[in-house]
């Protein structure tokens, strides 16, 4: 049998847990001089990710039991923003090790990432299931937050009034910004600034504090507040320049006083602190389609598609670029239907791009002829 340390192979991707034992069968010594690859690899830089990825897959093959090669496989996939493909190998590690807390909060990430909340949930509950009053909060508030994103509020606010009763000072502004969520879904825009603001006389100057700053933000701009909001995404961006949907959200201030210039600057900004950022650059390509900058409009959503090759939004704009501003049809009516095909059902544009797909069609189909008089007719 092995003690391994839990991240003792790739602490730079989980930086969770440092000092749980976990008692294993003993690893093929091939497999684990694998995973060590695999983890210089990772420090090296985002550039070195796919060799990670060779050496993980290499890893897990040697030795399938070996769970620290599915977990840290699925970790590197979803730093490359490819949550469809991290699933299985995330699955596998918490088939293996379901105690592992870094293990079930990437699951849920990737199957949210991925629009499966429901399957989120199941895997949040069968941790909590498990763990019992052992349980980490942190899970308990991942939970409250798929529950809300699958659309079953009041089981979302149960879990996080649960969360709160549990948790220490440090837990609670991330319980309280997702009931404010919670309270922002439904509409109830004086809840949700309550308790946002309940959450920053907790933290109001730390780095995780961004987040409620941008969380607040989101409830001026459902209140049409739209100074108030970008005051508070700019608190969050100097709170954490690495912020970037803050950046994309006071991008979204700009785009909707018609300000295409700043919303271009500002995204700029972003994508150049993430280049794997695809909601970025596809916002990018919105501001810079706003310019009349068909190219570099055209140049962005490509940028996202390079990051997710089915990120649907990228998709959907390539299709009106080309069907509205360079009147190319053809390839517009192949941008729809890519997009029609990698678009979660419920997403608002799938009527839009199903519309003009229609009408895509009707231009392209030959025109009826009128068949020529039959001789000695008049």
């Amino acid at each position: 049998m092995r003690y391994v340390l839990i991240v003792v192979m790739l602490a730079g991707c989980a930086g969770q847990q440092k000092t749980a034992e976990i008692k294993l069968a003993a690893a093929k010594p091939d497999a684990v001089e694998a995973l060590k690859d695999g983890a210089r690899s990772v420090r090296l830089g985002a550039a070195n990710y796919e060799r990670a990825l060779d050496r993980l897959r290499a890893a897990r093959d040697l030795d399938p039991k070996l769970w620290e090669a599915h977990y840290d496989e699925g970790w590197v996939l979803l730093k490359l923003r490819r949550p469809d493909e991290a699933i299985a190998p995330l699955e596998k590690a918490f088939a293996i090790l379901p105690t592992h807390v870094p293990t079930v909060e990437a699951l849920g990430e990737a199957y949210s990432a991925s629009g499966r909340h429901s399957d989120a949930v199941r895997a949040y509950k069968a941790y909590l299931d498990r763990a019992g009053t052992q349980a980490k909060i942190s899970v308990r508030v991942a939970l409250g937050a798929a529950l809300r994103k699958a659309g079953k509020l009041d089981d979302s606010f149960e879990a996080l009034r649960q969360a709160l009763r549990l948790a220490n000072k440090a837990d609670m502004p991330a319980a309280l910004n997702q009931m404010a969520l919670v309270y922002l879904q439904k509409g109830q825009l004086e809840l949700a600034e309550l308790v946002l603001k309940k959450a920053l006389d907790v933290d109001d100057k730390s780095r995780a504090a961004a987040d409620t700053w941008n969380n607040l933000g989101l409830v001026a701009l459902s209140r049409r507040r739209d100074q108030e909001a970008f005051a508070h995404f700019e608190a969050a961006t100097k709170l954490d320049p690495q912020l970037a949907v803050a950046r994309r959200n006071k991008a979204v201030v700009y785009l909707d006083c018609g300000d295409y210039g700043k919303a271009a600057e500002e995204l700029r900004q972003a994508v150049r602190a993430d280049a794997t950022d695809a909601a970025a650059w596809v916002a990018l390509g919105v501001a810079e389609r706003g310019r009349n900058q068909l190219d570099a409009a055209g140049k962005a959503y490509e940028k996202a598609l390079d990051v997710n090759p089915r990120e649907p939004d990228a998709l959907f704009d390539l299709g009106v670029l080309h069907m509205d501003f360079r009147k190319e049809p053809v390839r517009a009516k192949e941008r729809f239907e890519q997009f029609l095909k990698a678009a979660p059902n419920d997403h608002r544009r799938r009527a839009d791009a199903e519309n003009r797909l229609k009408d895509l069609n009707k231009q392209a189909a030959p025109p009826t002829s009128t068949p020529a008089p039959t001789p000695g007719h008049t």
